[in-house]
């Protein structure tokens, strides 16, 4: 199974949105793909679906949104944990900068790792990665 994983880190202040047209486009144009979108907000039971698909894929990607370059992790720490062990073909795609993961992620020379600035950055990564 291919799969991607949109982990959302807000800020404090900010509320939580529910749909994302950018991934509703993928689930469109890449119907094989498992598509989760989970916030640093996130329950128990949406986290436990997100760890299922990370063990559970045979290729991941995971895309990191981050609100700001200092937003916390909150609830899905154990997720960013998993995807730091690196066990699968995995890509990290950055969307938007947090330094702390950022460098996290490049002390660890078994992951693959991209930073995109928009959107419409976003859709070749993904094709690329998981169609290649």
């Amino acid at each position: 199974m291919k799969a991607l994983l949109y982990l959302r880190l807000l800020a404090d202040d900010q509320t939580i949105v529910y749909g994302n047209p950018v991934l509703e486009g993928l689930k469109k144009q890449l119907p094989d793909v498992a598509v989760l979108d989970v916030d640093s907000r996130s329950g128990e039971l949406v986290l436990h679906y997100a760890k299922q698909l990370l063990q559970g894929s045979e290729q991941v990607i995971v895309c990191i949104d981050s609100a700001s370059a200092d937003a916390g992790f909150g609830s899905v720490f154990p997720l960013i944990e998993l995807v730091l062990e690196g066990q699968k073909e995995q890509l990290i795609v950055f969307r938007n900068d947090h330094g702390r993961l950022q460098r996290m992620v490049q002390a660890r020379s078994e992951l693959k790792m991209k930073v995109v600035q928009d959107d419409i950055d976003l859709m070749p990564v993904v094709a690329g990665f998981l169609f290649t």
